[in-house]
């Protein structure tokens, strides 16, 4: 059962964000939602950013944004600090990549002769491990559409999931769960296999095996607009949608601290 935010009760070791949609607002981080992560990361509560957008992508993120480790393509590639050094971990063997790529794109072809309008994303020229179709950013398919290639990706032997705006899909070897779960041993020097002291948050399909494998997530209340597809829906719920929802969950685990 999904509780409001209010309930939520520390302790807290760190934030798990996902990015459009929870982060952004309007398709930008906000001048005041980056303060909140440098408040939060100044309090003892490191950010890590979970998305499926390129490693290109997260790369860049990493430079710019007070966050400790970014886990891009749906955990393909991830990104963590080592002192002033950025070290990239493959969620598949890099050798194994270009074959990967071959069968992909491929894949990519049947989706577009099968639905029409489908398209690669324009960021996915950005990605090393995944790639996305885009159905509801540059391009308005309908879900029926989208679900169209998720079932043919699928059929190919590859992951897919569809987001807000995209269907990503790639290897069947990572996830964003397995990811995070890496980066709590890596990083944050816990056990993988215990979430419970992590925060995750987040606002689309792609966001269901988070919210259950997190038993403290959360989701921003724009998570409505999927809510009857969930397969699993967040323990948590914000008043607010997007960035200003994130904005209210900074705030309440500093009232935690």
């Amino acid at each position: 059962m999904t509780r409001p935010l209010s309930e939520l009760r520390g302790p807290v070791r760190a934030l798990f964000s996902d990015v459009d949609g929870t982060m952004t607002t309007g398709e930008r981080i906000e001048a005041s939602t980056y303060e909140a992560l440098e408040r939060l990361g100044e309090a003892g509560i490191p950010v890590i950013m979970v998305t499926g957008r390129p490693a290109g992508w997260g790369q860049a993120f990493m430079k710019m944004l007070p966050v400790l480790a970014c886990v891009t393509e749906n955990g393909g590639v991830t990104f963590i600090r080592d002192g002033r050094k950025l070290v990239k971990h493959y969620g598949v063997p890099a050798a194994s990549l270009p074959e990967w790529r071959r069968r992909m794109n491929e894949a990519v072809l049947e989706c577009k002769h099968k639905v029409p309008g489908a398209r690669l994303s324009s960021d996915s020229k950005y990605r090393e491990v995944d790639l996305a179709v885009d159905w509801n950013e540059e391009v308005s398919l309908t879900k029926e559409d989208a679900e169209a290639c998720v079932d043919i990706l699928r059929k190919a032997g590859f992951t897919a999931v569809r987001s807000s705006v995209h269907v990503n899909f790639g290897p069947p070897h990572f996830d964003k769960l397995s990811a995070c779960m890496a980066v709590v041993r890596q990083v944050l020097g816990g056990d993988g296999n215990d979430l419970s002291q992590y925060v995750y948050v987040g606002d689309a399909l792609n966001d269901a095996p988070m919210f259950s494998g997190f038993p403290t997530s959360v989701g921003v209340a724009n998570i409505k607009t999927w809510w009857d597809e969930l397969a699993f829906k967040p323990a948590y719920l914000t008043e607010r949608p997007e960035g200003a929802g994130l904005r209210e969950l900074v705030a309440h685990l500093l009232s935690l601290r």
